[in-house]
């Protein structure tokens, strides 16, 4: 055989061996540090499908922040928050500060200047729940009414409500200057716009700590 087909023919061979070896291998692994590209365009925080990698965690898991909501006792929800309280709505009365707060999931969502009761007349403490309400009331007994009223104990006895108003459905102007100081006969005081808040977002049930 010439010396030159001899030569094509080892040449070929070689190559042939070089390409059988690469197949049995495999792929080269990645280095150290290196990240495989994830599939569906979830980026490096997620696998296949969806499911939770490094950086996600799975909703309602300790320490998430809980993005959206759900509850669960992670990072971002207020400490002053009891556990029995941390999902849905929670109300907080801080009778020191004449402030109404409300949470959400343990998150705090609004903070409302209040007027809570006398010395002569105080608002009540302890846990309450939320329970009937309406659009306005009277009472001939201290001339006052109110708009937005929630009940949080006797069933209609102890209110959450608007700064008060004449029998006209009226504010007061100088009742309604008080807010922020006790001023009441032992409800929760709240301006209009905060009071129709209330009235109209949190449900029967709602918890309601006055400290």
């Amino acid at each position: 055989m010439p010396r030159a087909v001899r030569s094509i023919l080892t040449a070929s061979l070689v190559l042939l061996g070089v390409v059988l070896a690469a197949t049995v291998s495999g792929p080269t692994p990645l280095a150290s540090g290196a990240v495989s590209p994830a599939p569906d365009g979830l980026g490096t925080g997620a696998g296949a499908s969806g499911t939770p990698g490094a950086g996600l965690a799975e909703p309602g898991a300790p320490g998430t922040g809980q993005v959206g909501g759900a509850g669960g006792g992670g990072e971002g929800q207020a400490p002053e928050v009891p556990d029995d309280a941390r999902q849905g709505y929670y109300v907080l009365v801080l009778l020191d500060r004449q402030v109404v707060k409300v949470y959400l999931d343990g998150c705090e969502t609004r903070s409302m200047v209040c007027s809570a009761g006398l010395p002569s007349s105080p608002t009540p403490t302890g846990r309450f729940y939320l329970q009937n309400r309406g659009e306005w009331f009277y009472s001939e007994k201290y001339g006052q009414g109110a708009w937005w009223w929630v009940s949080f104990r006797d069933w209609g006895v102890y209110l959450f409500h608007s700064v008060p108003t004449d029998k006209s459905r009226n504010v007061i102007p100088e009742e309604a200057a008080k807010l922020g100081q006790p001023a009441s006969h032992g409800c929760v005081r709240l301006s209009l716009d905060d009071a129709r808040w209330f009235y109209e977002n949190l449900p029967q049930g709602t918890p309601v700590d006055i400290r």
